[in-house]
């Protein structure tokens, strides 16, 4: 007799990844080469394995996601004091992240785990004590020890360096986790209000929650208002992306491809906004709900919201409530983060997140066992047919994975050769990977952009065409505009550089390249008129480049004769 176990949870996941994938391979038109995709069938496969581990395995697992964050957030220190040296040049400290936002909310997910481990220490110390069959004096003191003081020092050492991320997204999370969490250990708002009536209760409650959050969303929004803006504008492009593709969505890990073409038709319709100052090239939707519509539809999102529905309707068994509490708490501190962030493009988050997951599927007291009668004979045919299927399972994703990472390395090897101006050594590194990456929209971009600096023009071409199939930024366009410009397409070449001034109107240099365009095509009307519009323009950001192209619209305007009014 074989058991199979399961919860609701369990299903509802299923059903979640199962549209997932069948969305991206069957209902949409074109699916691209997709890291987050292998990371979501590995995660999957992950969730199954934590769904077998012991309990008392689990809170081992948890001390040691805590032991992670203690890592980083030392390490992010010592980027602080420049004795380590960060993975963005703009950033003193990112961890080993590649900017502070994922390195902040990977902190705070821990930060949740570590503070409910602390407030609950007790629980757990006497659980794992209880159940460890080692009774000894010294390991049992080592148990204790090691969950009291690990989380309190991931506390502490994580509530240094989380202000310094400047988060604000990791700030709001902390600080909702947090709240939640102490109110379900101590009941501060349930004795303070324990003799009120229920509807004063709830009033109380309101007011001060809204109260709270709108003092605290204001002062977080003008602590970095441009950076708020450009969040608040992408949202607002990104609804129109949701009303156009309602029902499945685009695709999976597919916002970035559709994104900015959605973003320079708001501008070609819009055109000089303030909103053109926060503009730039997007892959994120810094929401992860809003993109969760984009990619898989309303009826994805109808999918996820019954998961989290169920998820945090788990009635736990009664000796390890306290951990439900934990793992509930922790995943809507992602969740908070999610909805001003991108937790869902980080592996790391996404590690916290499935095994948080998977431990309230492990102590949901609701489940269901499907069981079957079998001979023993049946019983070892069936362990060996599995057997062989996941050992060929696991030796054709070993051989995928050796072949994905040499890939990358050529990858790699390849954007080191353009930058030292070897492009030649470059383009035989892109092609001999081309196989691997051709439906990665960044591969094929860099690919195209190479082939068009060493004049091999008409392959630029095709190679960026295909790149917008999977991905469209400024960078994509300006070189397919380089590309028609050579082979005199010339309206092709134009419209491709207007496009790219559509999708960021504050960069200066596609209007440069559009207005040398004009000039060395022979339309002095058109090259006069955006040279002024270019000297006029607004700055961002000064540099030496901007420097540059404004005394080369000058000379534009000297060669074609200085309008009436123009200043030098």
């Amino acid at each position: 007799m074989v058991f199979f176990s399961f919860s609701k949870l369990d299903v509802s996941l299923f059903l979640l990844v199962g549209y997932i994938i069948l969305n991206r391979y069957v209902i949409q038109t074109y699916f691209g080469f997709s890291i987050r995709y292998l990371e979501l069938v590995g995660l999957s496969f992950l969730y199954v394995i934590l769904r077998n581990i012991s309990l008392a395995n689990s809170l081992w697992l948890l001390l040691t996601i805590v032991i992670s964050g203690i890592f980083q957030a030392v390490y992010g220190n010592l980027q602080l004091l420049g004795y380590c040296i960060s993975n963005h040049s703009g950033f003193k400290m990112t961890g080993s992240f590649f900017n502070p936002g994922p390195y902040a909310g990977f902190l705070v997910s821990v930060w949740s785990v570590a503070l409910g481990m602390y407030l609950f220490k007790i629980k757990i110390i006497s659980q794992l004590q209880s159940q460890t069959k080692n009774d000894s004096f010294l390991f049992n003191e080592f148990i204790k020890k090691a969950f009291e003081y690990i989380p309190l020092l991931g506390l502490i050492s994580i509530a240094i360096v989380l202000p310094a991320t400047q988060s604000r997204a990791a700030w709001i999370a902390a600080i909702a986790s947090s709240v939640i969490l102490m109110e379900l250990r101590y009941r501060f708002l349930s004795n303070l209000f324990r003799k009120a009536t229920i509807k004063f209760q709830k009033t109380a409650i309101v007011l001060f929650s809204v109260g709270i959050l709108s003092t605290g969303l204001f002062s977080i929004y003008h602590y970095k208002k441009s950076s708020s803006d450009g969040r608040i504008f992408i949202w607002k492009v990104t609804t129109e992306m949701i009303a156009d593709t309602p029902v499945f969505g685009v695709g999976f890990d597919r916002f970035k491809t559709h994104y900015m073409n959605y973003q320079a038709n708001y501008f070609e319709k819009n055109r000089e906004t303030r909103e053109t100052m926060v503009a730039d090239n997007t892959y994120y939707a810094f929401n992860e709900f809003l993109q969760f519509i984009v990619e898989n539809g309303l009826i994805g999102f109808m999918f996820l919201m019954v998961t989290a529905f169920i998820l945090f309707k788990v009635k736990a068994k009664e000796d390890y409530k306290y951990l439900s509490l934990v793992a509930k708490t922790g995943l809507f501190g992602i969740a908070v983060f999610a909805c001003f962030s991108y937790p869902m493009q980080i592996l790391p988050i996404k590690l916290v997140l499935v095994f948080l997951v998977s431990t309230l599927s492990n102590i949901d007291g609701d489940t269901y066992q499907l069981k079957y009668n079998q001979s023993k004979e049946r019983s070892w045919a069936f362990k060996t047919v599995i057997l062989v299927l996941g050992a060929i399972c696991i030796y054709q994703t070993n051989l995928y994975a050796s072949n994905l990472n040499k890939g990358f390395i050529v990858w790699e090897n390849a954007l080191n050769s353009h930058q030292y101006g070897d492009y030649n050594e470059a383009i035989s590194a892109y092609k001999s990977v081309y196989t691997v990456f051709n439906r990665d929209g960044d591969f094929l971009m860099n690919y195209g952009k190479t082939l068009a600096i060493v004049g091999e023009y008409h392959k630029a071409i095709e190679v960026l065409k295909q790149a917008k199939c999977f991905l469209n930024t400024s960078v994509i366009e300006t070189s397919l505009g380089d590309s028609y410009k050579a082979i005199k397409q010339y309206n092709k070449a134009e419209a491709a550089y207007q496009n790219a001034i559509n999708m960021i109107p504050s960069h200066f240099y596609p209007n440069y390249l559009l207005a040398k365009f004009y000039d060395d095509s022979g339309q002095e009307q058109k090259a006069v008129v955006l040279a002024q519009k270019i000297l006029s323009k607004k700055i961002k950001i000064p540099s030496t480049a901007i420097d540059e192209i404004h005394e080369e619209m000058r000379e534009i305007l000297v060669k074609n004769k200085k309008p009436l009014g123009f200043k030098n």
